[in-house]
């Protein structure tokens, strides 16, 4: 999924679980890698020229070049048919239709083939330049004189495209650039541009695609993207993403223009256009957003209010009337169990230990001391009660959610649920459970306190 990255962490929901990172950082991925200062057109600019010398002749072999105007619209303007070996001026013409400021984004070659069954050459290019029709000098945009700042196009997995700079030949200057070319092609097309990103296109893969392509972070691949073959560097792993499915083979997010501009710059006919837009609605403008909403759909169910669908969930009679009376009810049960089996058994200890309680006091302790024993005995108790309670609540509670997280199909929801205990009303229930354990603990220690010695002995001599 390609997404702007700068706008999307304002408008997007996202939980701290999805990824180490937060999703600015994982936005952040995504802008990462050198930025290549475009190539820019003159205003006013008529003709785009270049000096082209190819190995060989190549009669079914033509040349273009893509340039990129405002509004981030691609077109593909050909040069004609690469000419018989031996230096020769190529030309177009810059239509009109195009928005100044333009750039040019990619020299290609263009072979009627499919797949790897290109003729593989070499091609030497020199002084790529504009000229104007008003007198005006013409201006060069590259001369090849310094370091290539171009990247090949993605022809194949494999490709053996190469593009540098070389001395053996050149028109002017010392330098010229060196194209050489193999047999894979991708539609027909072979040739370099200028990289948006400096290099492959930075992503953020999910966990999901990194262990079913064996892929890390900082690794370098090609996928084919909508049937074309793109380079991406992972620059960060997520495990989930809002609205995507990390099943199966997993998915990839890329920044929108880096995305778009490597899409279409192998595409002269279809363009590469986004499908999906996400609005966050001011308060107050919730109706007239959502009517923009749906004239810009073209049909009513694409267009999805997640405020709506979460409140159609809380209005569940089931959830709102149902789950809440069961939490009551719960609770009562709790305090009720609790408190009866506790009494019951203090009741039970008190009436077994009479005589022990007895002999303790006969051996000289006092109330005080009897007090702090009981506590320190039952306190034990209490707390590994409370603590096995408590753990076997989290792992029921994880139990009974893990089988209804469910789709209608059977598949676990997206995301997965996160329990969260409020401790509004368990900070409560476990006040009371010490109350009642504090004040059955009282009525122990005062009880086995008062104990007659002479009856005790009577009792246990007859």
């Amino acid at each position: 999924m390609a997404i702007e990255a700068e706008e999307f962490p304002y408008i997007a929901w996202y939980r701290d679980d999805f990824s180490e990172r937060s999703l600015t950082g994982v936005m952040r991925a995504l802008q990462s890698g050198v930025h290549a200062e475009p190539i820019d057109i003159p205003e006013g600019a008529q003709k785009l020229k270049v000096w082209a010398d190819a190995e060989d002749y190549y009669p079914n072999m033509f040349m273009w070049m893509v340039v990129q105007d405002r509004r981030g619209v691609l077109d593909t303007l050909t040069l004609g048919p690469m000419p018989e070996p031996g230096w020769t001026l190529m030309e177009t013409t810059i239509p009109q239709h195009l928005e100044w400021p333009l750039s040019l984004v990619s020299v290609q070659i263009y072979e009627p083939v499919f797949g790897p069954s290109g003729t593989v050459g070499e091609m030497y290019l020199d002084d790529i330049h504009v000229e104007f029709g008003n007198g005006r000098e013409p201006q060069i945009l590259d001369d090849f004189e310094g370091s290539s700042k171009w990247t090949t196009l993605a022809t194949s997995l494999i490709s053996s495209d190469v593009v540098g700079v070389t001395d053996d030949a050149h028109v002017t200057g010392r330098r010229a650039g060196v194209f050489k070319f193999g047999k894979d092609t991708d539609q027909g097309i072979r040739g370099f541009y200028r990289s948006p990103s400096g290099g492959p296109v930075p992503v953020v893969s999910s966990a999901s695609f990194s262990k079913a392509t064996g892929a890390g972070v900082g690794d370098a691949i090609i996928v084919n993207l909508m049937g074309r073959l793109v380079p991406i560097r992972i620059m960060d792993t997520v495990d989930y993403f809002p609205t995507m499915d990390p099943s199966r083979n997993g998915f990839l997010l890329m920044d929108l223009d880096n995305a778009l501009r490597h899409l279409n710059i192998l595409s002269p006919i279809t363009t590469v256009r986004p499908n999906e837009i996400f609005i966050s609605e001011v308060p107050g403008a919730e109706e007239e957003v959502h009517k923009i909403a749906l004239s810009l759909a073209p049909s009513r169910n694409q267009v999805h209010d997640r405020a709506s669908l979460v409140e159609s969930v809380r209005l569940d009679p089931l959830i709102t009337a149902g789950w809440k009376a069961m939490a009551l009810l719960a609770i009562g049960v709790i305090l009720f169990a609790a408190t009866l089996g506790y009494v019951t058994y203090l009741i039970s200890f008190s009436a077994q230990s009479r005589s022990e309680m007895g002999f303790l006091q006969a051996l000289g302790l006092s109330k005080r001391q009897m007090g702090w024993l009981l506590s320190a005995e039952h306190l034990v108790i209490a707390a590994l009660g409370l603590l096995i309670g408590t753990a076997a609540g989290f792992a029921m509670s994880n139990i009974m959610v893990a089988s209804v997280a469910v789709t209608e199909q059977g598949t676990p929801v997206l995301p997965p649920f996160v329990l969260t205990t409020d401790w509004s009303i368990m900070g409560p229930v476990y006040a009371a459970l010490v109350l009642i354990f504090t004040g059955s603990l009282y009525w122990l220690v005062r009880t086995s306190s008062n104990v007659d010695l002479y009856e005790i002995s009577r009792i246990e001599g007859e």
